[in-house]
């Protein structure tokens, strides 16, 4: 996935113009599966197996986004007890704390900024 953040951003115009799904990829640096399950995961709980069969990826590639997902603190795990056993199921954090989450990382890219420009110039 291309980083839109490489796209000179400089109008609103330009931002308006932006797929959601490419700004949240974008600003949380995830890559489009990751970004499929996240918003697969806003409406639903869902297994590894059901995300594999819904997104037709390996399990294990599920596996991996869902850990990636899990360690940005983006998804949550519940593990359900079975007669023999136990799976998981994955559900996002809320919305708005995803926005929130966004926001504190645009916030503290800007003021990242800031500091380079005001020590470099």
């Amino acid at each position: 996935m291309k980083n839109i953040f490489s796209r000179n951003l400089c109008s609103p115009g330009q931002i308006e113009g932006i797929d959601i799904n490419d700004l949240v990829a974008g600003v949380l640096a995830l890559n489009d599966l990751e970004t499929s399950i996240l918003f697969f995961l806003f409406d639903s709980q869902l297994s590894a197996v059901e995300l594999s069969a819904t997104t037709k990826k390996h399990r294990s590639t599920i596996q991996k986004a869902l850990s990636n997902l899990m360690s940005k603190g983006l998804i949550i795990r519940k593990k359900k007890s079975l007669r023999r056993g136990y799976h998981y199921t994955y559900t996002a954090i809320s919305e708005d704390k995803i926005k929130d989450t966004m926001i504190r990382i645009i916030e503290d890219q800007t003021e990242c900024l800031k500091k380079r420009i005001n020590e470099e110039i």
